[in-house]
């Protein structure tokens, strides 16, 4: 994974980062009307500048797929990408910052990713029951996409739970780094390991920038 090359192209995907609603290229408002989901333009498309960049032999990897979007943001930046998808179908229906969201449903899942001619493997389960499985094993995860269980203690365990797959170096992409439990996870995640550092903190909607949801964190690992 080029962690360097991320961080130097990331903003310049906006005209104004990060205060430009939309990114100026690569757009998925196609997807956004097409596949439920709890994501923005920007969001995607920080999820398909990091798939672009992956090395050859390594994977995309997410836990909270929900009904596709991110993967297919992935797919979109990186058409031969080897995607993985964890999600145990348990979200929904709710109503989230004014947009009704159906309940999760794998079949919906493949539905959408077949729409989009999206292939991915999809693992079935709670997001730290599938990696205590040793249902990851194989190529390096370059980069991970967690959107999964937001509990302090949830997130680091399964971070760390995480590391034996991970390629030297990837990108772990936090989803909804505005939430208080999210914040301090992530910030005694990269306190307590000498070799990751926040490489992007985006802030979302609770400061003033709903284009970017309820925020990101990138965290560099292996540098």
């Amino acid at each position: 994974m080029n962690v360097e090359r991320f961080a130097a192209e990331l903003p310049g995907l906006w005209d104004d980062f990060p205060r430009s609603e939309h990114p100026q290229s690569l757009r998925f408002d196609d997807v956004m009307a097409a596949v439920p989901n709890l994501a923005t333009e920007n969001t995607l498309a920080v999820v398909a500048l990091a798939a672009s960049l992956l090395a050859p032999g390594e994977r995309y990897a997410e836990a909270g797929s929900y009904m596709g979007a991110s993967l297919i943001a992935a797919a979109r930046s990186k058409p031969d990408a080897d995607l993985v998808a964890i999600d145990y179908f348990d979200f929904g229906p709710m109503t989230v910052s004014g947009r009704p969201l159906p309940a999760a449903d794998r079949q919906r899942l493949e539905e959408n990713l077949g729409r989009f001619e999206v292939q991915a493997t999809i693992l079935e389960g709670e997001t730290l029951d599938v990696l205590r499985s040793g249902a990851l094993v194989g190529p390096p995860i370059g980069v991970f996409y967690y959107d999964a269980g937001h509990e302090y203690e949830e997130q680091l365990e399964a971070w760390r739970l995480l590391e034996p797959y991970l390629a030297d170096p990837a990108l772990l992409i936090v989803d909804d780094s505005d939430w208080d439990d999210v914040r301090r996870a992530v910030d005694a995640y990269v306190a307590a390991h000498p070799r990751a550092r926040l490489l992007a903190d985006i802030q979302g909607e609770d400061f003033g920038y709903p284009q970017w949801w309820s925020g990101m964190a990138v965290v560099a690992y292996g540098v």
